[in-house]
C-alpha cells in the first residue's frame, strides 16, 4: 500500500464534522455512558428493583443472560460499568507520544474489547433483531393501523430499551478502544495507518467468499418462509403450518423474509460496482459515488444483531429441543445467523478498507 504523506497545505482544511472527529469524543462518550450505566446498575443493586435482564425478564429464554439472578447481576453490572468509567477516563486523557506501560495498554485494550463483545453480542438477543426486521413494516402500516400500534406498544418493554442502550454503549466502547489502541502505537486514530499490509491483503482476499456466505444465509431463511405462505409445509409441522395460514402469522414471517432478501441484494453490493457508484436507474443520485458510511453503518449493525440473535436462538433451540428433523425449517436456517453475522462483518470491513481512500487526517493512502 502506498503510504506517501501529504503536507497540511496539500491535505487542505481539516474536516471538522462531528462524526469525522470520532477519535476525539468517542472515549469521553464511552466513559460517560459507563458512568451513567454504572450508577443505574448501582440503583438496581440498592433498591432490589429494575434489573431488566435475567430472571426478571419475562422472555428470558431468548437471552444469553436469562439465568442471571438480579442479586448477582445488578452488582456485577455496576462494578464492571464503574470500572469501565475509570478506565475510559484514563484512555480519554491520553495524549499521543506520552509513555504508556505495556501492562496498562494490554489491560485497557483487552478490557475495552471484552466489554464491547459483551454489550454487542451477549446482552442483545433475538427480540431486538426482530424489531429491526419488522421496523419497515411498522413504519409503513402503524400510522394507519390502531391495532398494530397497540400490538407494538404491548410488545416493546424495558428489556428492548435496555438492549438498545447496550448496543449504543457497545459501539461507543468499540470506537474508544480502537482509537486508544491506535494512538498508543503511533498510528492514525482515525484510519489506523500505517497498518499491516499483509493483514489488509488477507481481509480483502477473503472478501468475496464472505459476501457470498453473508448473502446466502438470509436468502435461505427467506426461501423457507415464502414456501410456507405458498401453501407448502416444508420443514414444519403440518398442523402448525395450517394454523399459521389461518391466523395470518406466517405472513409476518414472509414480510421478514422479504426484508432478508433485500439484505441479500445489498450484501452483494459490497463487492459489486453498483455498491460503489449509484446505478443509472436510481434518480437524483445516479452516477454518484455511494457514501462509505451508507453501506458500512447499517451492515455493521446487522452483523452485530445477526450474531447476537443467532446465539440466542441456538440457546433456545438446544434447551427446548426445538431442533428436530420434522421442524428443521422453523429454527434451522436461523441457527446459521452467527455465521451470517461474522461473514457480514468481515465483508463490511473489507469494503471499508477498499474504499477508505486517502485519510484526511494523516494524509496516508
Amino acid at each position: 500500500m502506498n503510504s506517501t504523506t501529504m503536507t497540511a497545505a496539500e491535505r487542505g482544511p481539516a474536516r471538522t464534522g462531528v462524526l469525522r472527529r470520532w477519535p476525539e469524543w468517542a472515549p469521553w462518550a464511552a466513559t460517560l455512558w459507563a458512568l451513567g450505566y454504572g450508577l443505574t446498575a448501582l440503583g438496581w443493586t440498592l433498591t432490589g428493583a429494575g434489573f431488566p435482564v435475567g430472571r426478571a425478564d419475562p422472555d428470558r429464554q431468548m437471552s444469553l443472560l436469562g439465568g442471571v439472578p438480579a442479586d448477582v447481576g445488578a452488582p456485577l453490572f455496576a462494578a464492571v460499568a464503574l470500572a469501565a468509567a475509570g478506565t475510559g477516563a484514563v484512555m480519554a486523557r491520553y495524549r499521543p507520544g506520552a509513555p504508556v506501560p505495556r501492562w496498562w495498554r494490554r489491560f485497557a485494550v483487552g478490557f475495552g474489547g471484552a466489554l464491547t463483545v459483551v454489550l454487542l453480542v451477549v446482552v442483545p438477543d433475538t427480540r431486538i433483531l426482530a424489531v429491526a426486521g419488522y421496523l419497515p413494516m411498522i413504519l409503513v402500516k402503524a400510522p394507519f393501523d390502531a391495532e398494530m400500534r397497540g400490538q407494538v406498544g404491548d410488545a416493546l418493554g424495558v428489556e428492548h430499551l435496555h438492549q438498545v442502550i447496550a448496543l449504543a454503549g457497545g459501539f461507543l466502547w468499540a470506537a474508544a478502544t480502537v482509537a486508544y489502541a491506535r494512538r498508543t502505537v503511533g498510528s492514525c486514530a482515525r484510519c489506523g495507518r500505517p497498518d499491516r499490509s499483509a493483514t489488509v491483503a488477507a481481509v480483502l482476499r477473503w472478501a468475496r467468499p464472505a459476501v457470498y456466505v453473508a448473502a446466502a444465509i438470509p436468502a435461505l431463511y427467506a426461501v423457507t418462509r415464502w414456501i410456507w405462505v405458498a401453501g407448502v409445509p416444508l420443514g414444519i409441522d403440518a398442523q402448525v403450518h395450517e394454523e399459521g395460514m389461518a391466523d395470518g402469522s406466517l405472513w409476518a414471517g414472509a414480510w421478514l423474509a422479504s426484508f432478508a432478501l433485500v439484505g441479500t441484494v445489498l450484501t452483494l453490493g459490497l463487492v459489486q460496482r453498483w455498491g460503489e457508484v449509484f446505478p443509472r436507474w436510481i434518480p437524483v443520485w445516479r452516477g454518484r459515488r455511494v457514501p462509505v458510511g451508507l453501506a458500512v453503518v447499517p451492515a455493521s449493525v446487522v452483523a452485530v444483531l445477526a450474531t447476537s440473535g443467532g446465539l440466542g436462538l441456538i440457546r433456545v433451540g438446544l434447551s427446548d429441543n426445538l431442533i428436530t428433523s420434522d421442524d428443521w425449517a422453523a429454527v434451522g436456517p436461523a441457527l446459521l445467523w452467527p455465521v451470517w453475522g461474522v461473514a457480514l462483518g468481515w465483508a463490511t470491513l473489507a469494503y471499508w478498507l477498499r474504499r477508505r481512500g486517502r485519510c484526511a487526517d494523516c494524509g496516508l493512502r
